[in-house]
């Protein structure tokens, strides 16, 4: 007997996201391969959207093919579905053909004394499955789950929420579904042969392009020394940032004509923040930018959402115009044509997710800024996203992923900004360097696909990472892969 299991999907509100194209492609590989039945480990939905969470259910149903699912922790996200979601899980005990299955609702990190009663007449030929890993769980619920499974060892136990494949025996940690989170690789379904014992992978393909390199490039915190770095490793694409007006402009053109010469052939630079302070506009600090922009006839610039809350552009729908109007004033000496990036941001320490945080964390906020500043200048306008801000930008992140993100802004997109994020004592750290593309925060294999299926624009994609090696490192990764 074969079951197939699935986990941790998270389909957005966005039906035009990867996760949908997931999902369809789930569908069609269970109907060719036929198992006896289908298992759904949790986190149908990203953030609990109940209209999505039925849609998928009814999606699986569809196939007539025995089904047995329960929610997980980010179905539970939405307080008014909380309740609903979570009622609608599976029976406890299941039957398929004499298999015993045990759906264990979990989603809570709790599980109920009648689903821990059930789970004691479970054998060595039954199957058992639970969205959290064991130790996920606390209390009365873990000491419970543990006295159970020191009795029923061979018992085998699959789980989810960990987003990547493990195996200890009869305990399996699933791979996940959504090309945003799959760690270790591309998104999968996960075959049991109940007779065999056997584990087989299905992958959504997401591989790394053969052709993304070609567009690689890095952001130069230090300066000239990257930009030697860029020359050493004829990368083709540069952004200079903020600081390069404190380069002699001499030595500057230089190491531009020299990187140039090297092939280089799409120079960026990164302005500074526009702010707006106690109803003062300030871009100062874009004059000096500019002229090196005029200079070195850079290809385009990159601009944040300016540091401006929500609550003042609601309350003052003037005031974007105004800061659209002052950037296209700023770069009305630039003669040749540019390309003008504007960057998303993401949420800080000190903001909270409401009116009062910055404006541009959100893509509909991103686009309004866009289209706007298109009608003020002469320039193309479109966006420069910045996957690692996307990322880091709870609780934003939940609702809009990268994927989400990809499919709002993707026909817009004129750069990207690349770079690992890092999680550790209670802090998100942005601008780290990639030591592996399907990795534990940001997973690259939506955008890898985007890339390859042409749901994106192919544009500039620089790395923007602080560390002293950290190019070096990210171009050894991508690079170890190619060569695989």
């Amino acid at each position: 007997m074969k079951i197939c299991f699935m986990c941790d999907l998270h389909l957005p509100f966005d039906k035009n996201a990867l996760q949908y194209d997931v999902l369809h492609w789930a569908i069609a590989d269970i109907l060719q391969t036929r198992p006896d039945g289908i298992a759904f480990v949790g986190d149908a939905t990203c953030d609990g959207n109940e209209a999505v969470y039925d849609f998928f259910i009814s999606a699986i149903r569809e196939m007539g093919l025995p089904f047995f699912y329960i929610p997980g922790n980010s179905d539970l996200r939405c307080k008014e579905s909380r309740a609903s979601i979570r009622s609608k899980a599976s029976p406890c005990q299941n039957d398929v053909d004499g298999l015993c299955i045990f759906a264990i609702n979990d989603c809570d990190t709790t599980v109920s004394d009648a689903q821990l009663e059930a789970l004691m007449c479970a054998d060595e030929h039954s199957i058992v499955f639970m969205h959290h890993p064991l130790d996920a769980h606390c209390g009365e619920t873990l000491a419970k789950l543990t006295s159970w499974r020191k009795t029923h060892q061979k018992t085998m136990l699959f789980y989810g929420h960990l987003h990547r494949f493990e195996t200890d025996g009869t305990y399996v940690s699933l791979p996940a579904l959504d090309p945003d989170k799959s760690i270790g690789e591309s998104p999968c379904l996960t075959y049991y042969d109940t007779e065999t014992g056997e584990l087989h992978k299905t992958h959504y393909p997401s591989p790394v392009p053969t052709d993304i390199d070609a567009y690689f490039g890095i952001s130069c915190y230090r300066v000239l020394a990257q930009i030697e770095f860029a020359i050493q490793n004829r990368l083709q694409y540069l952004e200079l940032r903020p600081n390069c007006v404190n380069c002699d402009i001499d030595e500057l053109t230089n190491a531009i004509d020299r990187w140039r010469e090297a092939g280089g052939k799409h120079l960026s630079v990164h302005l500074p923040d526009i702010s707006w302070t106690n109803g003062t506009i300030s871009c100062e600090s874009h004059f000096a930018l500019v002229e090196i922009v005029k200079t070195l006839k850079a290809d385009r610039v990159t601009q944040h959402v300016p540091k401006v809350s929500v609550k003042e552009v609601r309350q003052s729908p003037e005031l974007l115009e105004k800061i659209c109007e002052c950037l296209a004033k700023c770069l009305e000496p630039v003669s040749h044509d540019i390309v003008i990036g504007v960057e998303n941001m993401h949420m800080t320490a000190e903001d909270t997710p409401d009116a009062k945080r910055r404006f541009g964390y959100i893509p509909e906020e991103c686009l309004e800024f866009m289209h706007l500043l298109s009608t003020k200048t002469r320039h193309t306008v479109g966006i420069n996203f910045d996957i690692g801000h996307a990322r880091n930008n709870a609780p934003f992140s939940q609702k809009y992923q990268i994927s989400t993100w990809l499919s709002m802004l993707g026909q817009y997109i004129v750069g990207y900004h690349i770079h690992q994020v890092t999680y550790a004592d209670g802090v998100f750290e942005n601008h780290m360097p990639i030591t592996e593309v399907y990795g534990h925060l940001i997973s690259y294999a939506s955008f890898f696909r985007c890339w390859s299926t042409k749901r994106i624009n192919k544009a500039p994609i620089i790395f923007e990472m602080r560390p002293e090696n950290a190019y070096e490192i990210t171009l050894n990764t991508f690079r170890s892969i190619s060569e695989k």
